[in-house]
């Protein structure tokens, strides 16, 4: 099963990539191994949701660094 499903995931960043067919964005699948089924449900964008509303206050990645540098964590654990 997680073949299966990583399978899917490939799919789906192929499709984005070469901008070819519809993406499941907005969509949830779901897959019923026992019975061979599939079935989609629309999702919702949260609209509290920092990174993806109208007005995102996340806006960059966290430089890596400078938050998970090893002078960081020796001193946290001092």
């Amino acid at each position: 099963m997680p073949g299966q499903v990583g399978l899917i995931q490939a799919t789906e960043a192929i499709k984005i990539i070469l901008q070819k067919g519809k993406p499941l964005i907005g969509q949830f699948l779901t897959y019923h191994a026992l019975e061979t089924e599939f079935r989609k449900f629309p999702v919702r964008k949260n609209p509290s949701c920092p990174l993806c509303n109208e007005e995102p206050k996340i806006k960059e990645l966290l430089d890596y660094d400078d938050t998970c540098s090893l002078e960081t964590v020796s001193q946290a654990t001092v």
